[in-house]
């Protein structure tokens, strides 16, 4: 396994999805010795050109896993093979039949861990679990080869928001640069439907565009119409890498296809696009529903910029509100049919209402920007009579939605509502959008 790392300039134009060739070997003994020992003295030895589609390893156009000057370009030479193994195990179980993303992940709740939630099933169907196991291992090797990150439940790139969703993907494949963990909390997600007014096209570009110019991060799902507009906005913009793609199918089979420059477009400059799929899973109908809790999951907040009676945007605000998420949407007195679908979700209590962008930031900057109160927690000490919220926070890492810390302390509506707020005057935890808190 080698690091992604960036070559030297290649006389022509690549395509970034391209698979990186296999390495000529020499037959003979000697040239096969120098050749290996060439080739661990390039893997080895720091790389400071520009081109990030080259491989060190066999020095051909292969496709781009991350920025070589990036964090995650650096750690993943280090990566722990345990993490490794534990990746392989949970997309082992999820190769089992009848198993999906919730099943396995209550295997491992209940088992104590991935690693003994596979040995119990290793021991009650052997065979299964075999055919499950070789599953695993070519979907390994089919990233591998087609330039994908691998990241599991335990990988410390999975991103945060969505540990907190009903029934998070064990396994994410991607392509491009991971958001860190600070960039996840100011992450919004901007759909809408594919046959989009041109009114609904200009609000999605300016949405996205702003957002990113602010530091956000914008997440939408590679669709025509809304997210189409989105990602192009943010690609055309000042901080083009500042968004997420998610894709309904595995990844070396861009859905839509004719978004396939997009798509590479967003990897060069830094983007992620992103999947649960494996390599090689083509696109089917239940797909896309699935494909929408990872987009709002992914998302602090949630804005429908137009849709009709029925649709998928739809179904990614009710994904937004079961998870606990604020969800807005476009609506002003006078919009016609097209924009049925916002009406719906803003009479039933799904979405609030906005006409314009001003109202939408101010609210996710609020969280986002968080406060200094060091001083104050030094002055004042620790709260006493909050220590169940507390003690509560204190077994989730990053931010942790309100209704999770209602059933962790088990506490009343009113005893919960008012430890937090004594928490978050005094400085000691931070409300962020969707109703999430994190501790200072």
């Amino acid at each position: 396994m080698y690091a992604p790392t960036r070559g030297v300039e290649s006389a022509s134009k690549t395509r970034p999805w391209r698979v990186c060739p296999q390495v000529p070997v020499d037959t003979k003994k000697s040239n096969e010795k120098q050749q290996n020992a060439a080739e661990k003295e390039n893997r080895m030895k720091p790389n400071n050109n520009t081109n990030p589609r080259l491989c060190a390893t066999c020095a051909k156009d292969a496709t781009p896993w991350m920025n070589s000057g990036s964090t995650w370009a650096r750690v993943f030479l280090f990566l722990p093979r345990k993490m490794m193994e534990q990746t392989k195990k949970w997309l082992a179980m999820l190769a089992i039949p009848r198993w999906g993303p919730r099943r396995a992940l209550m295997a491992a709740e209940q088992s104590g861990g991935v690693a003994e939630a596979w040995a119990r099933c290793r021991h009650e169907d052997p065979s299964a679990c075999t055919t499950a196991w070789e599953v695993a291992v070519r979907w390994m090797d089919d990233a591998h080869h087609h330039g994908m990150d691998t990241v599991g439940w335990n990988d410390v790139r999975y991103p945060s928001l969505l540990r907190h969703i009903a029934d998070p993907p064990p396994v994410l494949f991607g392509r491009g640069r991971w958001p860190d963990a600070r960039q996840w909390p100011k992450s919004l997600a901007v759909v809408g439907t594919r046959q989009c007014t041109e009114l609904a096209a200009k609000r999605a570009r300016d949405v996205a565009l702003e957002w990113s110019q602010a530091g956000g991060l914008m997440v939408s799902g590679l669709a025509r119409g809304v997210d189409a507009c989105a990602h192009r906005a943010v690609l055309d913009g000042p901080q083009p890498g500042h968004q997420v793609a998610v894709l309904p199918c595995g990844l070396e089979a861009v859905h839509p296809h004719m978004h396939r420059g997009l798509a590479e477009s967003m990897v060069d400059a830094g983007g992620l696009v992103v999947s649960e799929q494996p390599p090689g899973r083509q696109v089917e109908r239940w797909m896309f529903a699935s494909r929408n809790r990872i987009v709002t999951g992914l998302s602090a907040a949630t804005l429908v910029v137009q849709s009709p009676r029925r649709g998928g945007s739809l179904i990614s605000a009710r994904c937004a509100h079961d998870q606990d998420r604020e969800v807005y949407a476009f609506w002003e007195k006078g919009m016609g049919t097209a924009w049925a679908g916002n009406r719906m979700l803003v009479s039933d209590g799904l979405a609030h209402p906005v006409e314009g962008l001003a109202d939408l930031w101010r609210a996710m900057a609020k969280g986002a920007q968080g406060m200094d109160a060091s001083a104050l927690r030094k002055r004042l000490g620790f709260p006493s009579g909050c220590e169940e919220v507390w003690k509560a926070m204190a077994q989730r890492s990053g931010p942790v939605p309100r209704a999770t810390l209602a059933s962790l302390s088990g506490m009343s509506e009113e005893g919960l509502s008012r430890q937090l707020f004594t928490l978050e005057v005094q400085g000691w935890i931070r409300r962020l959008p969707g109703r999430a808190y994190l501790r200072v």
